[in-house]
């Protein structure tokens, strides 16, 4: 009788045709899958980077030029209040969604909401329409959430620890480059003259347009799963829980004394934005406006890439990277704040107008490029630092939910503040403040880095890590 273990009829193995010993079984099982690029972390934080060039890239590029280019910024910042109102909601629940739809679905859904704020603003523009502000504000912010917890997720789980600081400010280059872009838009629709109001209306249909490519290039992104990294390692697995399971492993984390010291930094970090952007919107023309949404990008991404490239120079233990960047960083924010309420006093209540034209220009104008630059430091950084809390690779989506929460909820409350009539100075106080407050908490967290909380490891870099700790010892 033919043997229908073996239809091909080629002879069986040389051990006498018996089972594969348990040693080889273990051999292959173990052994480091095959690196093709479209697996590999590179390609997966391209994708990333895409998704957020389309999405709160071109986002930020509406909104740097203050007001999300409307003449005042009042009735935008009531819309951003709702936006961030319900992305802070939305956040929190991005855990539970990526634990049931995954990382890469999550990612899809939470671009969907951006291109309907985009309509919002172009609608308001050209014809006057205010209630869909609110809706397409709205639909931003449900969906937002989602995109924003999910891609700091992915940015923090997917690169080895070393090299987590060049893939974040990889990543935030690309969404800095939507800004880049909407800039050259802004100032190329917007250029001619030197009047105060708004932008042109043209300026929006690009943005739209854009905007809805952002879904079809999330379906390139492979789950973490699938995902393999140059050295041949894979991810740590992803455990499925129930949805109550995740809820109660997300309260635990959030009472962690770490988290608790670094909120009122998390709340910080988003309460500039809509000061700023008023401050730009009712002191400054159009044109200077555009010109500013196109060089306050390009100094981000200096900036970030600079801080990534910092943040894995290993001729320094990491503990010192994070003490010697929070502190340059924080002197930095420090130093603009005092500048701010130099100029926010000479501006006071009356709007100026100042174009690029105008004596005495360039003072108020540079502080808003670094406002946006500090912005940028202070989210690289945030995200830098919570890799390090992980326990597990389960606790980075829950880790990003629950500190993108806290930004919305800061941004949130500050776009309701200036979505009212309180003098910018007032404003400009508040963030000075929080500032104050957020510098040493976060610092007793900061000087821990690389000894108390290290993150999650693979058994790579474990191995790397005991081998350079036996060459000090010897």
């Amino acid at each position: 009788m033919a043997d229908v273990s073996n239809p091909s009829g080629a002879e069986p193995p040389a051990k006498s045709g018996g089972p594969i010993p348990t040693s080889d079984i273990e051999e292959l099982s173990t052994a480091s899958p095959k690196y093709h690029w479209f697996r590999g972390v590179f390609f997966q934080a391209t994708v990333v980077g895409i998704a957020a060039f389309t999405a709160p890239g071109l986002w930020n590029a509406m909104n740097s030029v203050g007001a999300g280019g409307q003449q005042t910024p009042f009735l935008v910042m009531a819309g951003n209040a709702v936006l961030f109102s319900l992305m802070t909601i939305t956040c929190l629940c991005g855990s539970i969604v990526a634990n049931r739809i995954g990382l890469k679905h999550t990612l899809i859904l939470g671009t969907t909401g951006y291109v309907l704020y985009s309509a919002a603003l172009y609608t308001n523009n050209r014809y006057g329409v205010e209630w869909f502000i609110y809706v397409g504000s709205a639909a931003c912010g449900i969906t937002a959430g989602l995109f924003w917890a999910a891609e700091g997720a992915i940015m923090l789980i997917y690169p080895e620890q070393h090299t987590r600081g060049k893939y974040l400010a990889y990543w935030l280059c690309y969404r800095n480059s939507g800004s880049i872009l909407g800039g050259i838009i802004n100032l190329a629709f917007n250029a001619t003259g030197s009047r105060t109001g708004k932008l042109d209306w043209r300026t929006y249909i690009v943005f739209v347009v854009l905007q809805c490519l952002g879904p079809a290039a999330g379906f390139f992104l492979s789950p973490p799963e699938k995902v393999v990294r140059r050295n041949g390692t894979r991810i740590a697995p992803i455990k499925r829980i129930s949805d109550v399971e995740e809820l109660k492993a997300l309260g635990r984390l959030v009472v962690r004394k770490e988290l608790i010291l670094l909120t009122p930094l998390f709340i910080y970090i988003n309460w500039c934005l809509p000061y700023i952007g008023s401050y730009l919107s009712l002191y400054f023309t159009v044109r200077s406006r555009a010109l500013a949404s196109l060089i306050s990008s390009l100094a981000q991404i200096t900036a970030t890439l600079l801080m990534g490239t910092f943040l894995d120079w290993t001729r320094l233990s990491v503990t010192s990277r994070a003490k010697y960047a929070y502190a340059t960083m924080m002197a930095l924010i420090g130093g603009c704040w005092i500048w701010g309420v130099i100029i926010q006093r000479e501006y006071g209540n009356k709007a100026p107008g100042l174009d690029w034209d105008d004596s005495g220009f360039g003072r108020g104008w540079a502080l808003y490029i670094l406002w946006q630059m500090n912005w940028a430091l202070t989210y690289n950084f945030g995200y830098w630092i919570i890799g390090f809390l992980a326990r597990e690779t389960a606790d980075t989506p829950r880790l990003t939910s629950y500190v993108r929460a806290l930004e919305s909820a800061g941004q949130c409350i500050s776009s309701g503040i200036s979505s009212t009539q309180t003098p910018l100075i007032v404003c400009l106080g508040i963030n000075f403040a929080l500032w104050g407050l957020a510098i040493i908490p976060a610092f007793l967290v900061v000087r821990k880095v690389g000894v108390d909380y290290n993150g999650v490891k693979d058994k790579n870099e474990e191995r790397e890590e005991e081998t350079e700790n036996s060459a000090v010892k010897s």
